[in-house]
Order: structure tokens, then sequence, then C-alpha cells
């Protein structure tokens, strides 16, 4: 009988080591897992250029400007423009944004100060001092914008108009500079949209005219276009005008 005992206790004491032998593989597995997945991934590094152009005369004003370019590999994803007055070393412009192609902004050319005065720089409101105008991309062209900021004379800085005011607009259809008379239009999947702002003296707006063409569908064969027509004045509507179109 204790012989029998004696060989049951020495399987029991091989099957014991093996399990702790299988546990013991099992564990040296994971760790070397454990380490692969553990190794550092690339950082990216992001740098910032600062370029100064030379001092040019805009609007009557000594200026310059000077732009930072943040990104890495050559790929620049924010630019920050600043204009400056030379006298005062005050502001005069702000802008910052992303660049959806930054092949448009290269900003080692030589020239590129150059371009960007002559790009950007128009007089919209027709009173003898440029304005600033930069196209903003969009997720899609009907949420693209034409940013406009007016040269203010009194401050002697570029301002955004508020909500009633602001000339921005997805496309900028005219300048009629002879009429002065700002032609901008925007569109989404019901409609075009169009503004006329009509200018008097000192850049100031006499009125403006809107006109929305808006896309009605009836039934499967009968289609309506309703055409509106507002003028507003100092935020009053004066005049008002709806035509609707019927096509089958």
């Amino acid at each position: 009988m204790l012989k029998y005992l004696k060989i049951v206790c020495c399987i029991l004491l091989f099957i014991n080591c093996k399990n702790s032998a299988i546990q013991n593989i099992s564990s040296n597995e994971n760790t070397k897992i454990d380490t692969v997945s553990a190794e550092p991934n690339s950082e990216i590094i992001y740098d910032t250029i600062t370029k100064k152009s030379e001092l040019f005369l805009l609007n009557n004003i000594l200026c310059y400007w000077e732009n930072k370019f943040i990104g890495y590999d050559d790929i620049v994803e924010e630019i920050h423009m600043e204009l400056k007055n030379t006298r005062t070393k005050g502001s005069l412009l702000k802008y910052e944004f992303h660049p959806k192609y930054p092949s448009e902004y290269n900003y080692e050319s030589k020239d590129y100060f150059k371009v960007v005065n002559e790009k950007y720089f128009f007089d919209v409101t027709f009173d003898g001092y440029k304005d600033f105008i930069i196209y903003s991309y969009g997720s899609m062209p009907m949420t693209s914008m034409n940013v406009i900021f007016v040269f203010d004379v009194k401050t002697k800085t570029f301002l955004s108009g508020d909500d009633e005011n602001d000339l921005s607009n997805t496309n900028i259809e005219e300048i009629d500079s002879i009429n002065k008379v700002l032609i901008t239009s925007s569109f989404d999947r019901e409609g075009y949209y169009v503004k006329r702002h009509h200018f008097g003296k000192n850049g100031k707006i006499k009125f403006t005219e809107y006109l929305d063409e808006i896309d009605f569908l009836q039934n499967d064969t009968i289609s309506k276009l309703i055409v509106l027509y507002r003028k507003v004045k100092d935020g009053i509507e004066i005049e008002k005008k709806i035509d609707t179109i019927t096509s089958e």
C-alpha cells in the first residue's frame, strides 16, 4: 500500500512541474509581445518660420508683413499673417488660417510678399483705399468664403464687418468701380443668392439689393422657381418683390 502511495505522489509531482513549466513559457511569450507593442512611434516635430517683408506704402501708411509659417517637413499647416505699422509697431491686420493647398504659399520665393500684395488688396468700397480679400476654403465650394476686411480710415486698420454690414461671401462676381457696386453671390442645394452693394461717398453703403432664386419642386413633373427681390437701406427693407416661374 505504501508503495502505491509513493507512486501516486510521484505522478502528482510530475504533473505539477509540467504545468509550472507551461505557465512560465506562456508568461515569457506575453512579455515578448508587450515589449514589441511598447516600441515608441515616430514623433512629428513642428517648426515655426517667421518671414518679414520689406517696407511698403499702403493706404498712405508705411508698413510691413510679419508672417509665421507653422509645419513640418516643408508642409505648411498654419499661416499667421500680420500687417504692421512701421511707425507705431501696431497691427493693421491679423489673419490666421490652415491652407488647403500649401503649395500656393511658397514663402521661400523672393517674390512671396509681392504676390501677396497683388493678390489680396482691392478697393471694394470705392473710397480710394485698398481693402483686404482672402479666399477661405471650406469643406466644399458652397461653404467656402471670400473673406473681406475693409480698411477703416479712422482707426487705420482693416476690420471685418458685423452680420449686417459684412461684405464677405462665397463668390465675388464683380467689382464695378464705375457705378460703385460690389456684386457677390452664394449658393446651396435649394438656390442661388446675389447681393449688390451700392456705395456712396467715403465708402459707405447707400443700399443693398438681394436677389434670391430658389428652386421648388411641386411634383414629379412640375417645378417652380421663386425669385425674391429685396432692397434694404440702413437696415430697413424699403422694397420687396416675389415672382414665380413655373416649368414642366
